[in-house]
């Protein structure tokens, strides 16, 4: 899950903008932030402004920029997040933790808690956002035995893995270059998948990092390969 940095409420006359209605913020955020959606990474035009807690939950939210994140309808349906209660405090979410280290992606279009994780309070954070929107719905995952079978997004981060192992063939034989990549990648979304395909290539993933705006460059090391780092480091039980 891409990493992002939100920007300051925006301001208009000198006051923070109105959202009322919150989907105003949408130009806003996604000016910002890209046409992706925050959890599951898809590139689309047709995104959603999100509540992170939503109006159910605490209704003085409902038109709070700080609030809001932009995601896909599905990631953001009944059978997923929708208005079910969230706790700040024991979830990783894309604009407050690294969310790359969060999770692991593999070929197949199967994503997976971050095993380094494993027997850490950061383990469960992580579980805790990947069930809050089911991000490991996938047919045959026991875990939903009455998966919805028009829950596909699965299969966009399959086909995204095979676009991204085709252009590092390409970029390995030299007939693509780092920006090529990465302006590629950038219309296609997924940003965690290409990311972990170019894992061995610096200069792409620098330029990843560049082209998918709004991705929070303090998660990631220049000095080492552009690694992903804590996001939170002086949180010793939760440095993610």
């Amino acid at each position: 899950m891409r990493p992002v940095t939100k920007i300051g409420w925006p301001q208009e006359d000198g006051n923070p903008k109105s959202y009322n209605s919150h989907t105003k913020a949408k130009i806003d955020l996604e000016g910002h932030l890209g046409c992706y959606c925050s959890y599951c990474e898809v590139f689309s035009s047709d995104l959603e402004v999100e509540h992170v807690i939503s109006k159910d939950q605490d209704h003085t939210l409902s038109h709070d920029w700080n609030n809001f994140l932009v995601a896909c309808g599905r990631c953001n349906g009944r059978d997923n997040k929708s208005n079910r209660n969230v706790d700040l405090s024991i979830m990783h979410f894309p604009h407050r933790n690294n969310t790359f280290l969060s999770f692991k992606y593999e070929e197949g279009g199967y994503v997976m808690v971050n095993p380094d994780l494993n027997g850490t309070a950061s383990f469960t954070y992580a579980e805790n956002i990947l069930n809050l929107v089911g991000l490991d719905k996938i047919p045959g995952n026991p875990k939903y035995p009455n998966h919805n079978q028009n829950d596909t997004r699965w299969d966009h981060r399959r086909i995204a893995w095979e676009w991204a192992d085709k252009y590092l063939t390409r970029f390995e034989s030299g007939r693509l270059n780092p920006v090529q990549v990465a302006e590629f990648a950038s219309q296609k979304g997924f940003f965690s998948i290409w990311f972990s395909v170019f894992s061995a290539h610096e200069d792409v993933k620098r330029e990843l990092i560049n082209i998918f705006m709004g991705t929070a460059t303090n998660c990631f090391d220049p000095a080492n390969g552009y690694q992903p780092i804590p996001r939170n480091p002086a949180n010793i039980a939760d440095p993610i």
